[in-house]
Parts: C-alpha cells; sequence; structure tokens
C-alpha cells in the first residue's frame, strides 16, 4: 500500500480561491438552461467565443469549455438553448490548455474553472485537457472534427507561405497545424496536408484510418475553395515517387524526397496504438499539518461502496486518466482544491504532464466514471422511484420492428415461435436433435441452433452455439468451425451469437418457452437419432427466471446447501415431484418453476417442508438463507471503434449514432446483455478475422472485472437485428445506400482538378491490390534495415527485410516491383537481397 504526502503547490502557474466576484462573462448562464458556451482567455479575464469560432482552438491559448445538458444526453457546438428546468442536470467544464499556452494563461483557465464551479454550487464535473489528449467527452462536442492552429504570422507582406497540417483521430479527427513542413513531422499512422499556394498535397499515410482519410478530402476542398487554389493532389504514402513528374518537382520543393524519413506509428499518442490493461488503484486523501496526505486504499476491481461521503478519493488509472472524487459531505476548500491536489498526484507519481485529470461529485459522476467500477448504486433523488424491468406479453417480430427500443431494452427479436433446427457435436459430427428433446442440454456438450422468424416482409435467420461449461477445448473448436460452415452453406446469414452456460440470452431462451433444463454431465446416450436418452431418474434442478424469456433450471447437487432462499427449486425422485420454494422467492419465479415439475407435483414452501424433503437431500444442514437484492445500475450501452490490426485498440465514442458506423471499420458495442460485434462490409479480412480475439481482449482489459463467459454476438453490416439497432437512435436503414468510399471521394476531386495534367502512369495503393499484404507491412528507411538483426525494431521481420520497404525505396533498390520479385525464384531473390544488404 502506498502511502505520500503532497505538497500544497499550486498547479498551472497560479494561486488563490475561488471567492469574489464571479467574471462578467459567467453571469448569462441560467442554471435550468441545456447550453454549450466556450471562452478563451486574454489578459486576467476570459472572453466568449462567437458560435462560428467554436471547434477552432490555438495551441498559444487556454480556454474553458461549459456544457449543460439533461443527464446522459450529449451536448456540443449543435446544442440548442433550452429550458429543462426540473430535469436532472449534469454540468461539465473544461479547461483546455493548448501545448505552447502560458502558465498565466492555464493559470487563469483553471481559476476560472473553479469561479464556474462555485457560481454552480460545486456541482460541475471539471475536467483539465491538452493538446491532443483530449477526453472521450471532449471530443463528443465536435463530431465533425475541430482544429488546432498556429497564429497567423505574416512576414513581408507574404499570406502564401507553405503550411502543413496533420489530420489525426480514430473516431473525432482533429486538424492540428504542425511547426513546419518537413518530413521530420511525418507519421505513417495519419493523414498530412500540405497548403502550397497551386495546390494542396494529401499525403495519405499507410495506416491512417478511414475517418482522417475522409475528414481529410473534406478539409482539403475547404481550402481549395477559401484560398482559390487550382488542385488537390493526393499523394500516397511510399508512392511520392510515381506521380506526375511535374507535380513531383513542386511536391519536391516543399518535401524533397531525397530526404524522406516517414517512421511507423510510436503507438503512445492518445490511446489509440494500444490499451494495456493496467491495475485500477483507489487513494484516500486527507490534510494534516497543511500537508495533504494520499494512501491507497485497495487496487481494482472497484465497487461503489468503497467511496464514503465524508471523503476524497483519486481513482488511479495510470497514464490513461486521474479522477477525484469529493464527497457531498466534504467542506467546500477541498471541493475547490480537489483538481490541483490530484494533479500534484500526477507529478507525484511521475505520470506524463498530459495526463487526463478530471474532479467528479457525489452523487453526480457521469458515465465514464461509474463504468469504471463493478458495481454501481445510483441514490435517487426523494419521491423518485426506481425504473421497473419491463414486462410484456406480446413482442411478435413485427411489433420488435417497428419498435426496437423495446427490442434492445428486453433483447427480444419475437416470440419464439418460428422454426429451429438443433445439433448436437458429437465428436467430430453434428447431430441434430429430435424436436421432442429440444431444450434438454447437458453441460459437457455443446450445441448450435438455427432459428428462422419472418417479418413483415422476408423471412430472417439467426445462429446460435452454446457451449457447456465442461465443454472440451477440441469440442468447442469443432463448435466455431461447424457454426462457420452452416453459415456459409446458407449464403451468409450475418448473425452468430456465442453464448456459454449460465450467460443466455433472453430470446435464446425464449425459444424453449422459458423451459431450457441444463443437466450434468454429457448427453452420452444419444444414438444418431437422439431418441435413446433418458433424464437422470433423480436430480435437483435450480429454476432461475420469471418469465418464459428469463427461465431456465440447472441441475445442481442433490444436497441442502444447494437450496437458496431466492430461488425456487425442482426435486425429482423417481416419478415424484417436488417444488420447492424460498421465503423470498416471487409468485411469477413459483409459476416457472412449475413448468419443470410436469403435471403431478408436491408444492413445498420453506419452513413448511415434510422431514422426509430433507432426508432425499443427504438430510438437514445450512444454506443461503438470506435476502439477495441485484439493485446495482445496469451498465450504459457503449460503443467502440477498434483496431485489431495492429496491437490492441479500442477507442470509445461517446453519445454514439449510427453514421458512427463505418462499413471499412469494425465496432463493439458493449451492452448490459451481450457484446456485439459489428462488421461494416468494407473492413479488412483481418479485421474481421480477429474480432473474437480483440472483443476478449476488450472484456479482459476494462478494470471493471468483466465477465470473460459474457455472450459474443456477429452482426454484419446490413443484417441488424432490433436487438442491436434499438440502441441507436433514428436508425435508417438507407443511411449506406448512398454512402461513399474515400476511394470514391478522392476520384471525383482528382477530377474536379482545374489544371492537373492526366496522370496516365501513376500508380497509387487504392491500385496495387496485386501487392498483396505488402503495404500492410511497417515500412522503416533502407539505413534502418541494412542494421544488423540484433539491433532492428521488434516489429521487422528479419528473414523479409524488403517487406517493410516503401513502394519507392523498393523499385530504387531492385530496380523492380514487389509483384514482378515475389514472381522469380526463391534463389534468385536471395540473391538480390544479398546484394543490396538486405539478407
Amino acid at each position: 500500500m502506498q502511502v505520500f504526502d503532497l505538497l500544497n503547490e499550486h498547479d498551472d502557474g497560479i494561486t488563490g480561491d475561488s471567492q469574489g466576484n464571479i467574471d462578467v462573462a459567467f453571469k448569462k448562464i441560467n442554471k435550468n438552461f441545456a447550453d454549450f458556451l466556450i471562452w478563451r482567455v486574454e489578459n486576467m479575464n476570459v472572453l466568449a467565443l462567437t458560435k462560428d469560432q467554436y471547434g477552432t482552438f490555438y495551441d498559444t491559448e487556454s480556454y474553458i469549455i461549459y456544457a449543460a445538458s439533461q443527464y446522459g444526453q450529449s451536448s456540443g457546438i449543435d446544442s440548442v438553448t433550452r429550458d429543462i428546468k426540473g430535469k436532472e442536470i449534469e454540468y461539465h467544464i473544461h479547461f483546455w490548455l493548448g501545448q505552447n499556452t502560458t502558465p498565466e494563461k492555464s493559470g487563469v483557465a483553471a481559476y476560472k474553472t473553479v469561479e464556474l464551479d462555485s457560481m454552480l454550487n460545486c456541482s460541475t464535473t471539471q475536467h483539465r485537457e491538452t493538446q491532443e489528449n483530449e477526453s472521450d467527452r471532449f471530443l463528443s462536442y465536435f463530431k465533425t472534427g475541430y482544429r488546432i492552429l498556429k497564429p497567423a504570422i505574416i512576414q513581408n507582406g507574404n499570406k502564401q507561405l507553405p503550411k502543413l497540417y496533420r489530420v489525426k483521430g480514430k473516431c473525432t479527427p482533429a486538424l492540428i497545424e504542425m511547426n513546419s513542413v518537413s518530413w521530420e513531422n511525418f507519421r505513417s499512422s495519419d493523414v498530412f496536408i500540405i497548403k502550397a499556394p497551386q495546390t494542396v498535397f494529401v499525403w495519405v499515410g499507410r495506416a491512417a484510418n478511414v475517418e482522417e482519410k475522409r475528414h481529410a478530402t473534406i478539409i482539403s476542398q475547404e481550402m481549395k475553395d477559401q484560398y482559390k487554389i487550382s488542385n488537390v493532389v493526393f499523394v500516397d504514402d511510399g508512392y511520392e515517387k510515381t506521380i506526375d513528374s511535374d507535380i513531383q518537382k513542386q511536391f519536391s520543393k516543399y518535401l524533397p524526397l531525397e530526404k524522406r524519413v516517414v517512421l511507423p506509428d510510436n503507438g503512445n499518442e492518445n490511446g489509440e496504438a494500444g490499451n494495456p490493461k493496467y491495475n485500477l488503484r483507489l487513494y484516500k486523501c486527507s490534510e494534516n499539518n497543511g500537508k495533504y496526505r494520499v494512501a491507497e486504499v485497495r487496487s481494482g476491481p472497484l465497487n461503489c461502496t468503497d467511496l464514503n461521503s465524508d471523503d476524497v478519493y483519486i481513482v488511479d488509472q495510470e497514464i490513461n486518466g486521474i479522477w477525484v472524487w469529493v464527497g457531498k459531505r466534504v467542506n467546500e476548500k477541498e471541493k475547490n482544491e480537489a483538481l490541483r491536489n490530484a494533479r500534484g498526484f500526477v507529478k507525484k507519481k511521475k505520470y506524463p504532464g498530459n495526463t487526463k485529470v478530471t474532479r467528479v461529485v457525489d452523487g453526480l459522476e457521469p458515465i465514464e466514471f461509474k463504468v469504471l467500477f463493478k458495481l454501481w448504486k445510483t441514490e435517487l433523488p426523494k419521491g423518485k422511484v426506481a425504473k421497473t424491468p419491463l414486462l410484456i406479453s406480446k413482442f411478435d417480430p413485427i411489433i420488435m420492428e417497428d419498435r426496437p427500443s423495446l427490442a434492445a431494452e428486453t433483447q427480444l427479436i419475437d416470440d419464439g415461435s418460428g422454426g429451429m433446427t438443433l445439433w448436437r457435436i458429437k465428436n467430430t459430427r453434428i447431430v441434430e436433435v429430435p424436436k421432442e428433446r429440444h431444450g434438454c442440454f447437458f453441460s459437457g456438450d455443446c450445441y448450435i441452433t438455427l432459428y428462422s422468424y419472418h417479418t413483415s416482409n422476408e423471412e430472417k435467420h439467426l445462429l446460435y452455439c452454446w457451449i457447456g461449461s465442461y465443454a472440451s477445448q477440441e469440442e468447442i473448436n469443432i463448435t466455431t468451425s461447424k457454426l462457420t460452415e452452416i453459415d456459409d452453406e446458407l449464403g451468409q446469414l450475418g448473425f452468430q451469437c456465442r453464448i456459454i452456460q449460465g450467460r443466455e440470452t433472453a430470446h435464446f431462451l425464449q425459444l424453449f418457452k422459458g423451459k431450457l433444463t441444463i443437466f450434468k454431465g454429457k448427453g452420452v446416450d444419444f444414438d444418431d437419432s437422439g431418441m435413446n436418452l433418458k433424464n437422470p431418474n433423480q436430480y435437483l434442478l435450480q429454476v432461475f427466471g420469471s418469465t418464459t424469456y428469463s427461465a431456465k433450471a440447472e441441475q445442481v447437487d442433490s444436497a441442502v446447501s444447494s437450496l437458496n432462499s431466492n430461488s425456487c427449486f425442482v426435486f425429482r425422485r423417481g416419478k415424484k415431484y417436488y417444488v420447492w420454494c424460498g421465503n423470498y422467492s416471487t409468485g411469477d419465479q413459483r409459476e416457472m418453476a412449475k413448468g419443470f415439475a410436469g403435471k403431478d407435483f408436491e408444492l413445498l414452501l420453506e419452513g413448511k417442508e415434510k422431514s422426509d424433503f430433507f432426508t432425499f437431500l443427504g438430510g438437514p444442514g445450512s444454506y443461503q438463507s438470506q435476502m439477495v437484492r441485484n439493485d446495482f445500475d445496469i451498465r450504459p450501452p457503449r460503443l467502440f471503434f477498434c483496431n485489431s490490426s495492429k496491437k490492441f485498440s479500442v477507442t470509445e465514442i461517446l453519445f454514439f449514432q449510427q453514421k458512427d458506423l463505418l462499413p471499412e471499420n469494425v465496432m463493439l458495442l458493449d451492452t448490459s446483455y451481450a457484446l456485439y460485434i459489428w462488421i461494416g462490409k468494407l473492413s479488412t479480412r483481418e479485421d474481421q478475422r480477429l474480432s473474437i480475439q480483440t472483443a476478449l481482449q476488450y472484456l479482459q482489459n476494462d478494470p471493471s472485472d468483466r465477465d470473460m463467459n459474457m455472450t459474443i454476438i456477429h452482426i454484419k453490416q446490413g443484417k441488424e437485428t432490433p436487438t442491436f439497432i434499438g440502441f441507436f437512435p433514428a436508425w435508417d436503414r438507407k443511411l449506406w445506400k448512398y454512402y461513399r468510399t474515400f476511394s470514391k471521394i478522392r476520384q471525383e476531386i482528382e477530377l474536379k482538378n482545374t489544371d492537373q495534367k492526366p496522370q496516365n502512369g501513376h500508380q497509387s495503393r487504392n491500385n496495387t491490390s496485386d501487392n498483396g499484404d505488402f503495404d500492410h507491412y511497417e515500412k522503416y528507411p533502407i539505413n534502418i534495415l541494412k542494421e544488423p538483426n540484433d539491433r532492428l525494431p521488434a516489429s521487422i521481420d528479419s528473414l523479409n527485410k524488403e517487406l517493410h520497404l516503401t513502394h519507392d525505396d523498393f523499385v530504387s533498390l531492385f530496380n523492380m516491383t514487389y509483384v514482378e520479385f515475389e514472381k522469380l525464384p526463391r534463389w534468385k531473390k536471395q540473391e538480390m537481397k544479398k546484394k543490396v544488404g538486405l539478407f
């Protein structure tokens, strides 16, 4: 356990408290209104920006952003000021610091943030933001991107100096003006724009993502129109020497090709190239004799019960961010100084200076904070009643198609009355299970279910695989393989659901009308027709659920210790059935339990059993007899962009919409019920292949200790079920009909160029499909590749160094393209590699 003291030093270059007059710029704020406002620090005050200035920041400045909205709803530059009095409001204040801002400006921003918080009764979430390491919430305000520029400097009256901009961001792209037009700024993971007097060059990094590329096309067109520039020319990473000679001369004027050095992404920026697992740690803060003491309480996973309203705590996510939680009974001084003290913690831990720091207030925590905890319970205001789970009796597919939000909440696609084929894995084969045996599963087996149902205009199909807790790894592998085979034979159905015993989804249970029974062991007595299997003659079943879409029964040990006062149990002994009902079981639970006992059974209420019942279970004993309540919050749905082709990487998109699902991407939708993997039609085979691995790594790295056996559903673009669609507001089935890829947009732009000659000989990455995987390898300069093997970067394949050359470097060394090289016999290739020093 770590304990250390923090000096009471004032961060961001200013001292003082929040008392005194409120800045006149803040007085226009109405606490009961949803609003979005931005101010820039000027002298010792703040200056309000106009709406048309929102989304443009200068790296020499400091800014304050105020966002007020109904709790759980989005805010941003498109927000409409409106009265939300009487509704739960959340306030966020961000102070954003450009990398070249002054200590005085950053100090005023920090001080004014506390001042604004005091005006709002210390009820805000405060964020310290730094350039290019902004929080997901900050990015959510600027869905169409934002700009970070340098102050305009006019030298000798010349306004036409070339400028270099970097387009960066996996989901919310930023346009960042660079210090100079130089190769040393370039990285293969981004897109760069060179604004020259006659041409706008768009340099497309080999590893840039589709959002960056598409955003660059928009920016380049805006520059072309604004500055009356004739052409927009696209230059591909590693193919600079293939462009038209006249254009190449113009490009080389600003970026000499003989000085070209572009290294792969270093993987340390904004968490985008990797999300390593870290230990979540909780620290308690206290002041003692002028010193601020921080003592470690525990490491994760954390529960909300670890926090006490009388104290201040720091939740340490290491370089991913620091949260300081302020109890509601803490004095105002501690509330005001919490963010500053958290910055002292960052320094003490020697974390990077741009580490995100956020202060949250007890009872007003944002969603991003709550999801760090394994369990969270929101205290309701007096008089407010908790929302009860939705119970529905009619859920045919047409209703669910028309009301996808209902389908998402219940996770029901229809009433389960469609057609079903069920197979069991037997050795290396699949054996169809006869209809009368549907719903009788064994924990040592695996099953595949094909379900078909009709909507208003078509027949749809779903594939489920169910994996027993004690199934062998060999059987699991065979199940996965057979599932893919069936899907391919049926023409790619677009919906595959992997269920591990104990995590059955509502719709899967509904297929069996609330009578799914899971016995121990294996169904070893199945013959090929499945007719010879008999259930055990004596067993004890624990019954879960209270509806047809939540009920199931699992065999447990036939012992008193298996009983639980919160559940119902069915005990069979020969032909005799007993239904035992715990004191805290509900009437609906008891009705569902009767369905597992046939027509002739004896109903036993806890405490009124006959003595022979306990004798059958091995004699009297103790069992779980305390009431168990599960009144914790349901996890909110979360959407992530995932990049599995390199290091494991996921990036969250707050307040997501359907348009965030780009056809080139693979996305994760994390719900309380299942983890959906959405496969875009244009996503790479590699990302598709690694999608399940990415999903499992995501669960493993989540600090809230997620269930690794969570249900995972693969769903393809265009095949979305209402249970998926319902998590997205205003779903439009025609959205992708007119979707234009980057290649299409690029082609349209190039055709509009006024002065550009046709590039008959131009070869770009867009028309090098014959190159196979060549363009997907990380590229390095020739001098690095010629180093001894023990000094090479880890990502280089030392036996095939030529794969790490750019196209241009490959041609210059071998006097042929990679495609031509690959056609040579192996001995010839080895000889040529020796000759150029790459063997």
